[in-house]
C-alpha cells in the first residue's frame, strides 16, 4: 500500500469513528430526554396526589366529626344512626385511602430521609394497635399486643415504623373476621423482632400481594398499604419474612436494628 492509499484509508476510518460517535451522542442525548421527560412525570403525579389528598382531608375531618357527634350526642332512630355509621365508615375508608396516596407520592418523589429518635417500642405496638382498633371491632376480631419484659429502647424513625405495624395489622384484620391478631415484640441479638400473627384465611396468591409494587393495578387499599410498608422497611434497615400458620393463618416477621442505616439519615 503506497503512502497516499494508506492516508486515504485512515481518513476513511477516522470519518467512520467520527459518525459512530456521533450517532452514539445522539442516541445518549435521546435517551436522556426521554428519562428526563418521565422523571417530569412521576414529579407531576406526585404533586397532584399531594395537592389531592391535602385539598381532601379538611372536608373529611368535618364530615368525620359531625357524624361522631351526631352518633355520641343526638338521639337518633335506628335508621338514622345506621346512615350515620355508614357515612362514618365510608369517611374512615376515603381517609386511609388518602393517607395511602401521600405516602406514595412522597416515596415517588424521593422524599425518604430518616427522622431517628429513642422510643420504646411497647408504646409504639399500642399506639399502632390504637389505629387499627376501630376495623378490629368492625371485624370483631380480637386485637393483642405484647411485648418482651424490660425491652430496651430502639432508634428508630418512630412514624414510618408505626405506619409500618398499623399496616400489616390492617391486613391481618381484614383476612380474620372474629379471629386473633396478635403482635409481639421482642429484643434478638442484633436488635428487635415483630411478629404479627392472625388466624385468618390466607389467600393463594399471598406472595405476589406481599411483594406488591405500589403502582400494581391490582393493589387494594390493605395491599398497597403493605407495599408501601416494605418500601419503608427497606428504609429503616428491616427484613421482613412471613410463613403460613398451622391450623390457618400467617405470621409476618420483621427484623429492625437497633439504630436506622447512617446512609439514609437525614
Amino acid at each position: 500500500m503506497t503512502e497516499t492509499e494508506s492516508d486515504s484509508h485512515l481518513t476513511v476510518n477516522a470519518e467512520m469513528n467520527d459518525s459512530g460517535t456521533g450517532d452514539l451522542q445522539k442516541r445518549n442525548a435521546a435517551l436522556e430526554e426521554r428519562i428526563r421527560k418521565l422523571q417530569q412525570v412521576v414529579d407531576y403525579r406526585s404533586m397532584l396526589l399531594a395537592r389531592l389528598a391535602h385539598e381532601l382531608r379538611t372536608p373529611l375531618t368535618s364530615i368525620l366529626g359531625f357524624s361522631e357527634i351526631l352518633l355520641e350526642h343526638e338521639e337518633l332512630t335506628q335508621a338514622q344512626r345506621g346512615f350515620c355509621e355508614r357515612i362514618q365508615n365510608a369517611a374512615h375508608q376515603l381517609q386511609s385511602n388518602l393517607n395511602q396516596l401521600l405516602d406514595l407520592s412522597r416515596l415517588e418523589s424521593g422524599q425518604s430521609s430518616l427522622r431517628p429518635e429513642e422510643f420504646s417500642l411497647e408504646d409504639l405496638l399500642r399506639e399502632a394497635c390504637a389505629e387499627v382498633t376501630r376495623e378490629a371491632e368492625k371485624q370483631n376480631a380480637e386485637l393483642r399486643c405484647h411485648s418482651e419484659a424490660a425491652l430496651p429502647m430502639i432508634v428508630s424513625d418512630r412514624a414510618r415504623l408505626r405506619q409500618v405495624v398499623a399496616n400489616f395489622l390492617a391486613y391481618a384484620i381484614t383476612r380474620s373476621p372474629d379471629a386473633i391478631v396478635m403482635v409481639t415484640a421482642e429484643k434478638q441479638p442484633a436488635g428487635f423482632s415483630l411478629k404479627i400473627e392472625d388466624d385468618g384465611e390466607v389467600p393463594a396468591d399471598c406472595q405476589p400481594f406481599l411483594d406488591l409494587d405500589p403502582s400494581h393495578r391490582r393493589a387494594g387499599s390493605s395491599e398497597l398499604g403493605m407495599a408501601i410498608a416494605r418500601q419503608n422497611l427497606g428504609l429503616l434497615g428491616a427484613s421482613l419474612s412471613f410463613q403460613n400458620r398451622e391450623p390457618r393463618g400467617l405470621q409476618v416477621m420483621i427484623e429492625l436494628p437497633a439504630a436506622p442505616p447512617e446512609a439514609t439519615q437525614s
